[in-house]
């Protein structure tokens, strides 16, 4: 292979990575966070985006389809993570010097999940004849398994999520999570691929019309399937005739993150300003009033039991139950700790149940393998980390039996499913999104959290 034909495979995956991100929910700094194709009709051009890549594959021998594999996962991560830069310099108050790095090497990192498939997909064909369309979706969609695990897991920007506002194929979630939504997504590029390949003559003894035909067969079957199982779900009654129905009241208090409050004045100052709102969705017929991730200025200590005196002396009972999301402080064996928390508190803002994060985000809530890295060389001193919590039960309310979540533990389906096996009747997901910055993040995450209530079957408050 040329020098220049090299050049041309690497242009072609890095195009394809980019066809991608394209598909995922999207915003630019430039554009002041307005989400770009807000329709979504990109979503359905996810099932051609890989088919240039496919299309190298084809050719390439084991060492260079992981390499184009590679760049292709760097094209893609790189254009769907930008914003990662947002929140490590903005808020988490690195140095452009050392956030820059720790962007590269996540995206490199992440990468290796689409050079892996597209290395074992190629390894096959060339060892034991196995066909690109049929291997390479099962082997990406057991690597994206394993990314949601690997190191803790970071499973944002899943080719399943692409799917999200494609609701006839994101009904595939319901039979088999996310990872069968991707397994369809690439399923469907590698048999237009093949297809295409047969068409141009690329497959020589093993492009027989007859293949062809049962190739595109299989396509249009499975195709009209998963669109018939969507559009059933889709018609089906939302929710049994005899479960409870509730109204449920979501504050914005649209606060400053760059604001640094703190102290008892601060405090109530924050807690009047949401309880207002708060009473404005009472009077809409609220029984359950949700308020975003670090609403409180201070951290509760487990020993409190009422946050009356935070709100001040002269606040009325609201007639309503909040969820309201903190930092919990607390200590064990003598040790200080902090918790990312949200408190269920009553009418007369009795907390009466608590539930602590127990994923937390890596080198922003805490830092993996703390113990090897250097990390006190780029914190900032006097930052203090997270500790996660005990489990994911459901929290027992008067309005309903809530599965929490609290921001990042969106995106991980197996937080969601354990919540809801448990029982919990409706998953709340508190979350902050103005960490990010005008940016792709927030419309993301409601896409990934979008992919919770469609594998679960359970209405979210996110």
């Amino acid at each position: 292979m040329t020098r220049r034909q090299r050049w041309r495979d690497r242009a072609i995956a890095i195009g394809s990575g980019l066809w991608m991100a394209a598909c995922l929910p999207m915003a630019l700094p430039l554009g002041g966070g307005l989400e770009l194709f807000a329709g979504g009709w990109t979503e359905p051009l996810a099932l051609f985006g890989l088919v240039p890549l496919i299309s190298r594959l084809r050719s390439a021998d084991a060492r260079w389809a992981f390499r184009l594999g590679w760049w292709a996962g760097v094209a893609f991560f790189a254009a769907s993570l930008f914003w990662l830069d947002v929140a490590l310099t903005t808020f988490g108050h690195l140095p452009r010097v050392a956030s820059v790095p720790i962007l590269f090497l996540l995206v490199g990192f992440l990468s290796l999940f689409w050079a892996l498939p597209s290395w074992a997909a190629v390894r096959l064909r060339c060892k034991a004849g196995l066909p690109l369309h049929l291997t390479l979706p099962v082997i990406w969609v057991v690597l994206e398994f394993a990314r949601n695990y690997v190191l803790t897991g970071f499973s944002w920007a899943g080719l399943g999520t692409c799917q999200a506002r494609s609701l006839w194929l994101a009904q595939l979630a319901s039979l088999g999570g996310v990872y069968l939504v991707a397994y369809a997504v690439v399923a469907v590029n590698a048999a237009i691929e093949r297809l295409w390949a047969g068409m141009r003559g690329e497959l020589l003894v093993f492009s027989s019309l007859r293949r062809g035909k049962r190739v595109a067969l299989f396509l249009c079957l499975g195709l009209m399937l998963a669109a018939g199982w969507g559009l059933w779900r889709l018609n089906q009654e939302p929710a049994p005739k005899d479960a409870r129905k509730i109204v449920v009241g979501v504050v914005q208090g649209n606060l400053d993150e760059k604001v640094r409050l703190r102290g008892s004045a601060d405090q109530r100052w924050v807690m009047k300003r949401m309880l207002s709102a708060s009473r404005q969705a009472v009077k809409r017929g609220a029984r359950l009033v949700v308020w975003p991730e670090g609403s409180l200025a201070d951290a509760v200590h487990p020993a409190i039991r009422s946050l009356k005196r935070a709100a001040g002396p002269s606040v009325k009972p609201l007639e309503a139950e909040l969820v309201i999301g903190g930092v919990g402080r607390g200590q064990v064996d003598g040790r200080d700790l902090l918790t990312n928390s949200a408190f269920l508190v009553d009418e007369d803002l009795r907390v009466i149940a608590r539930y602590d994060k127990r994923h937390l985000v890596p080198f922003g809530e805490y830092v993996p393998m703390g113990w090897l890295l250097p990390w006190e060389w780029f914190v900032p001193k006097g930052m203090r980390f997270f500790d996660p919590g005990a489990d994911h039960d459901p929290i027992d309310l008067d309005a309903a039996r809530v599965g929490m979540l609290i921001c990042y533990e969106a995106i991980f389906p197996e937080i969601a499913r354990a919540s809801v096996l448990a029982g919990a009747e409706l998953l709340v997901n508190i979350t902050n999104d103005s960490w990010y910055g005008p940016s792709s993040a927030p419309f993301q995450h409601l896409a990934i959290s979008r992919m919770r209530s469609i594998e679960t079957g359970r209405y979210q408050v996110s």
